[in-house]
């Protein structure tokens, strides 16, 4: 899985999975465009680790709730290095707000974030990608298996893996679309659980433990890469066992 020369734009990456998936593609050589919304010590914090993993890094700010606004990002990746290979959308905001709870600000943040952005995103860099281009959505095991809460934040993760698949077949052959769907992954959207709730969960995972943001990313650099060519509008679910 070399990438070597090649220029990969990663949303959401100041943190967490999007962060793990800019240092992975940069050990294998990648220059990176680290996308922020509002962390800007964050993504340069992930800059300096990309360039010390042996890529090259840029931080780029945009609120990708705004349609100009990710086909800004884009351009300015593409002017930045010079090409863009693969693009990642990772960019997402985790609400747990119940059913009874949730406004319509809340449902329309959602949409826009999990489905909007990352459809007009791929949409712009598919303008500019050369044949044999990727793009990986990040998603969740929450668009394939139904919770108890969250059904606005649920609903959007699913929509993205139809958007997946849409694109997928719109922009083959020259360009492969597919998703990555994670279960509970040790990020600070979990940091505030207690040792019980944490235990609880575990319990239900079948592997016993939740996903390190490194192991998404090695799942995430697998569709992108060339070893998976002969794979588009999949949706890898990795969940340690969990949406069995």
């Amino acid at each position: 899985m070399d990438f070597s020369g090649r220029v990969v734009l990663v949303t959401g990456a100041s943190s967490g999975i999007g962060e793990a998936c800019a240092v992975a593609f940069a050990r294998r050589g990648a220059w990176v465009g680290v996308h922020y919304r509002e962390n800007a010590s964050g993504a340069a914090a992930v800059a300096r680790r990309v360039e010390h993993a042996g890529g090259r890094a840029v931080t780029l700010q945009a609120d990708l709730r705004e349609v100009a606004a990710c086909e800004r990002l884009v351009q300015r990746a593409v002017e930045a290095f010079g090409r863009l290979d693969v693009l990642v959308n990772n960019a997402g905001l985790v609400d747990r707000t119940g059913l009874w709870e949730v406004t319509e600000a809340l449902w329309e943040e959602q949409m826009a974030l999990h489905v909007k952005a990352p459809f007009f995103l791929s949409r712009a860099a598919a303008r500019l990608m050369p044949e044999g281009g990727a793009i990986v959505n990040v998603g969740s095991m929450r668009g394939v298996l139904a919770g108890p809460g969250a059904p606005h934040y649920a609903v959007s993760k699913a929509a993205v893996l139809m958007v997946t698949r849409c694109l997928a077949h719109a922009l083959a052959p020259r360009i492969r679309v597919n998703a990555v769907a994670p279960g509970y992954t040790d990020t600070r959207v979990h940091a505030s659980r207690t040792p019980e709730d944490r235990r609880r969960i575990e319990d239900e995972i079948p592997v016993g433990r939740f996903a390190s943001p490194e192991e998404v990313a090695e799942a995430v650099v697998f569709l992108a890469s060339a070893d998976a060519r002969y794979i588009t509008g999949q949706i890898l679910v990795v969940t340690g066992g969990l949406a069995l």
